[in-house]
């Protein structure tokens, strides 16, 4: 029996999620394994661990705890309680995600446009 088109998509995404956790471990493999030649370098990998949690830390902290009408109104469509406290803390991490994102979007850009201007300069 051929399988469906649903069945193919599912494939993939499980063949996907199986790629993406074997990268993942090869990557913390190899990173602890030099990590053990260097061990300097596990201070940098914990500053930028740290740096990342205190950006997330102040997106959280920024982002609105309540929410008005249209998100509650969209929260009912998709079938969510919106007075649940489980829907206000997953838009409170929702939004801290966002707001740490567009904190490390602006970073970057900064970044490069110093980057650029400096090589100018030189």
């Amino acid at each position: 029996q051929a399988m469906t088109q649903d069945q193919w998509i599912d494939l993939g995404l499980y063949a996907s999620y199986v790629l993406v956790g074997i990268a993942i471990a090869a990557a913390l493999i190899m990173n602890f394994a030099n990590a053990l030649k260097d061990p300097k370098t596990l201070i940098k990998g914990a500053a930028g661990i740290v740096l990342l949690a205190v950006v997330f830390f102040i997106g959280y902290s920024m982002a609105p705890a309540e929410f008005g009408k249209s998100t509650a109104d969209a929260f009912e469509s998709a079938g969510i309680d919106p007075t649940d406290d489980s829907a206000s803390s997953t838009y409170k991490w929702v939004g801290g995600a966002m707001t740490t994102t567009l904190i490390l979007i602006v970073i970057g850009i900064v970044g490069l446009i110093y980057s650029s201007v400096s090589r100018l300069v030189r």
